[in-house]
């Protein structure tokens, strides 16, 4: 009895930390605005930009978790509307989990508008909804239930009689978020915003039960300091939380600017959890940008302090000036 209580522990706490512990999650969190606020849609210095990208984590615990993301945007600004713009895009997150193929898919469409309130637009806001859906999938011949124990071990080949509804799911989903910005000067811009994810709380279940979504709730901030013609600082802080669970991310970018090229190299950290150093290379509208996480957290007794490599790639298009500037995050 003791062996099956280990088992059906250990069972349970792998299978709960698949189901929640992937709700959107990256280190790179510039490099994925759409999923962090929809009022990003449209932000940037731009007319069209498209990114995307891939996130492995967990490998050297058991099997690995793989994040892909996909999204572009584009920035309007209506003649008939002054000192204004709107943003419209589209953005999509895969996540694929654990022993049960757990896989999460979501697709968002994602509106905002942006409103300046000085002659410049040096000091603006920004409003944004995104509206979409997450499907779930699950494959429960990779589980083992309770009533599959013989008596020495787990066998598959025992029905186990779960009163599972069906092996994949689809649910709406609702965001909401805002932006304020200020440029300070030419040197110095600055942006903070929050968004409110999951507003509906949707029903994510493969039984005949209730099981929320719960609110999701973030913060954001950067500043863009110019030092010299050659160097350039974004310090910046993330914070999310979802229940009780928070996450913290401070740290900086250092660019050294060469005319159309820039250099990137950051490091973050992930309070209690992970140092991620950042490398990347931004020339003309290009962006790509690596980074790992160094798990310090009390699991990198397991993890021997291995965590996740994440890469990012961000294409912006301009094919006429803005009237409205707007700074990445």
């Amino acid at each position: 009895m003791p062996q099956k209580s280990t088992y059906l522990i250990l069972m349970f706490v792998i299978f709960l930390g698949e189901i929640n512990a992937q709700e959107i999650h990256f280190s790179q969190f510039n490099n994925n605005q759409l999923l962090i606020n929809p009022a990003f849609a449209g932000h940037f210095d731009g007319n069209i930009r498209i990114g995307g990208s891939y996130r492995s984590q967990g490998a050297s615990i058991s099997v690995p978790y793989t994040t892909y993301s996909a999204w572009g945007d584009v920035h309007l600004e209506p003649e008939k509307i002054s000192n204004s713009s709107i943003g419209l895009g589209l953005c999509i997150y895969n996540d694929n989990a654990g022993e049960g193929s757990l896989s999460t898919t979501s697709g968002y469409f994602t509106a905002s508008f942006t409103k300046g309130f000085n002659h410049d637009n040096s000091f603006r806001a920004t409003l944004g909804f995104s509206i979409g859906f997450i499907n779930r999938s699950i494959n429960f011949s990779k589980l083992v239930f309770d009533n599959q124990w013989n008596g020495t071990i787990f066998d598959p080949d025992i029905a186990s009689h779960e009163p599972y509804m069906g092996n994949t799911l689809f649910a709406p989903d609702f965001n909401f978020g805002g932006i304020v910005c200020w440029d300070i000067n030419e040197k110095l811009h600055t942006n903070a915003g929050v968004a409110m994810h999951h507003i509906n709380k949707p029903n994510l279940t493969f039984y005949d039960a209730e099981n929320r979504l719960e609110y999701k709730l973030i913060f954001h901030g950067l500043v863009k300091m110019r030092v010299s013609d050659l160097i350039q600082v974004n310090p910046g802080i993330y914070f999310s939380n979802q229940v009780d669970i928070n996450e913290v991310i401070i740290g900086s970018n250092l660019l050294l600017i060469k005319e159309d090229l820039k250099l990137i190299t950051g490091l973050w950290y992930r309070v209690e959890r992970d140092i991620i150093p950042h490398i990347g290379i931004i020339y003309k509208d290009f962006i790509v940008e690596f980074s790992y996480d160094i798990n310090v957290s009390k699991l990198h007794i397991a993890s021997n302090y291995r965590g996740g490599l994440e890469i990012s790639i961000v294409k912006t298009f301009s094919t006429k000036p803005n009237r409205l500037g707007c700074n990445e995050f």
